[in-house]
């Protein structure tokens, strides 16, 4: 948890441009992209959350850039349920524009 909400650390991997991924490089610390993650209920859709993205060490998401360590600062508290170590996720713009892993819960840490 980070400022009392879910907080995790993931990696990342972005589609090229090219492949349907995002068409420009997107600034750390956008809120613009969504997580899918896979419902529990058999036949469900996935669960979209909203987070902040925070790329450690500060760079931009980069269409084809992949293992893109990041910070995941959810502001729904229902992240905490399906956003846990081990976990997959699709990374979501209107289409699917990446893949994500989560790597462990975040402490307060600063990126940058």
């Amino acid at each position: 948890m980070i400022g009392g909400k879910p907080a995790v650390e993931a990696r990342l991997d972005l589609l090229p441009a090219g492949q349907g991924g995002l068409r420009v490089p997107m600034p750390t610390g956008s809120r613009s992209l969504l997580l899918a993650f896979a419902s529990p209920e058999p036949d469900a859709e996935d669960v979209k959350i909203g987070a902040v993205i925070d790329v450690i060490g500060g760079a931009a998401l980069v269409p084809g850039s992949a293992e893109v360590p990041v910070i995941l600062r959810f502001w729904a508290d229902e992240a905490a349920v399906y956003a846990t170590p081990g976990v997959s996720f699709t990374l979501w713009y209107g289409r699917a524009v990446g893949t994500g892993v989560v790597t462990r819960i975040a402490d307060e840490v600063v990126s940058g």
